[in-house]
């Protein structure tokens, strides 16, 4: 589903549309000109209808896959789509092992699906991570250029991507739309990290604001960032999204 001229929504779960499995986080299919690069997969469980909206809405053709952070609702799609677009992984350097290891117990599965969230039977495979990134590192693909941000707190080592020229932001599950947070008991979860990811954030000029679930914001996107950060710089806790 196109939202503008660059961003396609190509999965999101009942945490927001409901366009395919429920457990889905929001991945965006970005248009860089003679590349396209797609953020975040979904849990695996509907890789057919994933794949369909992305060759739906590829305007070039699929290089790389940059993962915001390790969680399974977020990379249980990537073996899968990597091998059929033979597109790159990127992710922190800080969730490498975890993701090729398909560690469910680092990753968090393992507390999810005992608590309720994913099907019983449901696992993640391991996937091959072609580059890794850190905070403060710069990519350029087709015609953009990312910023790589810290978005530590809500997992290990997850990060955020930030396109300047079109003042676009691509949070994961740290911020979410109205400023909340999406802070867990789970394995890699740390409140004064998240803290501080969140204000760092701030700095940026953003526009365009892209969650991995809920809401997002096509224009004056910042407003849920600052929302956060003031929570957090006035000693307190933003409202938890879960």
């Amino acid at each position: 589903m196109r939202l503008n001229k660059k961003v396609s929504l190509v999965a999101s779960g009942d945490m927001a549309l409901s366009m395919t499995h429920p457990c889905d986080c929001n991945a965006y299919l970005i248009d860089c000109g003679t590349e396209s690069v797609l953020i975040d997969t979904g849990t695996g469980l509907d890789n057919e209808r994933v794949i369909c909206e992305l060759k739906k809405d590829m305007a070039s053709p699929l290089t790389h896959i940059l993962v915001t952070h390790h969680h399974a609702d977020h990379i249980g799609g990537l073996n899968e789509i990597r091998e059929y677009f033979h597109a790159q992984v990127v992710t922190s350097f800080l969730e490498k092992e975890s993701i090729e290891k398909a560690d469910e117990t680092v990753t968090g599965l393992e507390a999810a699906r005992n608590a309720g969230y994913y099907p019983s039977d449901y696992g993640i495979k391991s996937a091959v991570v072609d580059k890794v990134v850190k905070a403060g590192e710069h990519m350029k693909i087709g015609d953009e250029e990312i910023c790589v941000f810290d978005a530590t707190g809500h997992s290990l080592g997850g990060v955020c991507y930030y396109f300047p020229k079109d003042k676009m932001v691509f949070v994961g599950d740290l911020i979410m739309h109205g400023g909340y947070i999406n802070l867990q008991n789970i394995p890699g979860a740390n409140l004064q990290k998240y803290a501080e990811s969140v204000i760092a954030l701030e700095k940026l000029e953003v526009e365009q604001f892209y969650s991995g679930h809920g809401n997002f914001s096509l224009n004056r996107g910042k407003i849920h960032i600052e929302k956060a950060a003031k929570a957090f710089r006035n000693l307190g806790v933003p409202p938890n999204f879960v």
